[in-house]
């Protein structure tokens, strides 16, 4: 047995541990944390906030998220996929019938990588490396592993689908964001970081608090989730 097939066949026992254990109620709130739609209030707290602390700079700023995410899901999801051809666990005829899910939901054919998981550390990466704060950047990529292992527990990616998807979106983030630095500074006279030191202020000019506001909107949304998801199985 080669390199290639150890490696698949550690990824099916990695997945089949790792999905092995269901709750009503975890059902349910793996199911919401994994919608996309649920974090738009995020979304919105992290637009208004680029809008209050970059004035101008906000409009290609949110392009630049934008152009990002686009860019991985569409790679990830038109290109790799498609390209790679590697089933989902739910549809896979060695394990498939082993796959626990939630809604009857088993996802298109193919899985190899993780959209979910290129989109949201491409999206957690470009926003730590902007605002520079450690509170914030321990929330985000706790969030973004929280995001990627719900697709794990649903049952319709292998732990390596999430892990190449990560790491695609994370590098992908880095590339976007020196990107932007550059159009910034050899597009205008601003100084993409500041020489005052603050306890107010980050590195890059943000004000402190309203990333721990952010912060503190991400963790509001994640207890709803959860008191939604107890609340439905009572």
């Amino acid at each position: 047995m080669g390199f290639l097939d150890n490696l698949i066949e550690w990824d099916q026992q990695m997945l089949l541990l790792l999905n092995s254990y269901h709750l009503p109620w975890l059902d349910r709130f793996m199911w919401l944390f994994s919608e996309t739609q649920m974090w738009l209030p995020f979304m919105l707290t992290m637009i208004v906030v680029l809008f209050k602390n970059k004035n101008g700079q906000a409009f290609l700023l949110i392009l630049t998220f934008a152009i990002l995410i686009l860019f991985t899901d569409q790679i990830s999801s038109g290109l790799i996929k498609p390209l790679v051809a590697r089933f989902r666990p739910t549809h896979d005829p060695e394990i498939g019938n082993l796959v626990q899910i939630v809604n009857n939901y088993k996802g298109g054919n193919y899985g190899f990588i993780s959209s979910h998981a290129a989109n949201v550390f491409a999206f957690a990466g470009l926003s730590l490396l902007l605002f520079r704060n450690w509170l914030y950047t321990v929330a985000i990529l706790l969030w973004a592993t929280a995001v990627s292992y719900s697709r794990i527990y649903l049952g319709v990616h292998f732990p390596l689908d999430v892990i190449c998807g990560a790491a695609f979106g994370f590098l992908s983030s880095i590339a976007f964001f020196y990107l932007y630095k550059f159009l910034i500074q050899y597009s205008s006279s601003i100084r993409f970081y500041t020489d005052r030191r603050s306890e107010q202020v980050t590195s890059t000019n943000f004000k402190k608090n309203d990333l721990y506001f952010i912060v503190l909107v991400l963790l509001m949304i994640i207890v709803m989730m959860l008191l939604a998801a107890i609340n439905l199985t009572w």
